[in-house]
Order: structure tokens, then C-alpha cells, then sequence
């Protein structure tokens, strides 16, 4: 509950970049204790959402366009190589099920339910492709904030529907060159769509103001 709250504040821009997380505001607004709260900040500085530097509290992450851009390159390089296998790996049965995904994807109304779908779809990919340790490694990945901020874009349902099927393409015809080249381009337009989303917020903007305001 807490996690979320904050996570969602973060991404949706209540939190700004370099705010500080005040758990007392937050406990009186949830109406729970800071138990819960300081449990999650714990967890949200595990997945890079926040920092906490001692004796002066948590404060959310600020992200350059260099982290956002190393953060796709390595998810990249990760889910080619889970691609790359997969193509060569891959089930009729299996691909029939990632088809179907696509349609459920492609058909869904609701946003929550795209995503969660999406999800789905490249975790799919993954356990077909990769082995228990890349496995947790994508897991981790997956719930990081350049993530969320991506999936927070009105641009990405078009993005995703684009590269989805390309990536079945590859698979299908059992070509891995074709499935990692699909996973390059896909996640070079995801780091593009991020850096245009926060662009537009103003959030690099935001944060020059702030720091002239302080000096």
C-alpha cells in the first residue's frame, strides 16, 4: 500500500525529482504507522526510486538522460539474449500462447490491463530463453523507475503493438538475428518515448530551477 503510494507519486510527478519523502505527511494520508512506510522506502531504494542518506531522510532519485539510457541499454542487451534463444527454443505451443497474448493485448480497454498483459507477454519470452539467474536479473529490471516512467507515456500501447509483432515474426520463423535486432530497436524507441515523457513534464526543467533557487 505505502509502496505504491509513494511509487506512484514519484511517477506521476507529486514526488518530484530530489524531493524528500516525508513519512509523517504520508502516515496521517494513508492512516497507518511509519512502520509500514519506512518498509517501503526500503524497498523503493532497492529498485532505485529513492535514496536515503543518513540522519537527513529518503529523497526521490533523480535520473539523467544518461541513466535512462543506460538503464534500456542494458534491458536490451538482456531480453536480446532471452530472444536470441528463444527463437532457436521456442514451441508451437509456446508461440501459440504468446499470439494469443498479443490479441488479449491488442483488444484490451483498459490500460491496467494492457500492461499487466504486456508484462505477461515478455515474461513469457523470458522463461522460454533464459536461464534462473538472467531470469531474476530481467525481474529486477522490470519494476524500475525509467520503467515506469515509460509506461506512464500515452505513446507506449502504439510502441509496444509495433514491436510485439516483430518479435513474434522472429520467433515464429525461428530467426534470432531478426528477434534481437527487434529487441535493439524496441528498446531504443522506449529510451526515446522516456526522455520525450519527462521532457514534456518539465522535469529537467524543474529541476535547474531548483537548483538555481538553492545557489
Amino acid at each position: 500500500m505505502a509502496s505504491n503510494y509513494i511509487r506512484e507519486g514519484i511517477v506521476s510527478g507529486r514526488l518530484g525529482p530530489g524531493a524528500k519523502v516525508d513519512q509523517d505527511e504520508i502516515a496521517e494520508e494513508l492512516g497507518i504507522s511509519r512502520l509500514p512506510i519506512r518498509e517501503a522506502l526500503i524497498e523503493l531504494t532497492a529498485k532505485g526510486f529513492v535514496e536515503s542518506i543518513p540522519r537527513r531522510g529518503a529523497f526521490v532519485v533523480t535520473l539523467t538522460v544518461e541513466d535512462i539510457e543506460d538503464h534500456f541499454e542494458v534491458v536490451s542487451l538482456l531480453f536480446g539474449l532471452t530472444a536470441r534463444r528463444a527463437a532457436k527454443s521456442i514451441t508451437s505451443e509456446q508461440l501459440a500462447g504468446l499470439q494469443k497474448l498479443h490479441t488479449q493485448i491488442t483488444t484490451a480497454r483498459d490500460p491496467a490491463a494492457q500492461l499487466a498483459l504486456t508484462y505477461e507477454f515478455y515474461r513469457a519470452i523470458n522463461r522460454v530463453g533464459t536461464s534462473e539467474r538472467l531470469l531474476l536479473t530481467l525481474r529486477f529490471l522490470a519494476f524500475a523507475l525509467p520503467n515506469d516512467f515509460y509506461f506512464s507515456s500515452q505513446r507506449w500501447p502504439a510502441t509496444e503493438t509495433a514491436y510485439r509483432e516483430r518479435v513474434l515474426n522472429a520467433l515464429a520463423d525461428r530467426d534470432a538475428r531478426a528477434a534481437v535486432k527487434a529487441a535493439e530497436e524496441h528498446f531504443g524507441t522506449c529510451t526515446k518515448v522516456t526522455i520525450d515523457e519527462l521532457r514534456s513534464r518539465g522535469y529537467w526543467s524543474a529541476m535547474k530551477d531548483e537548483a538555481k533557487a538553492v545557489g
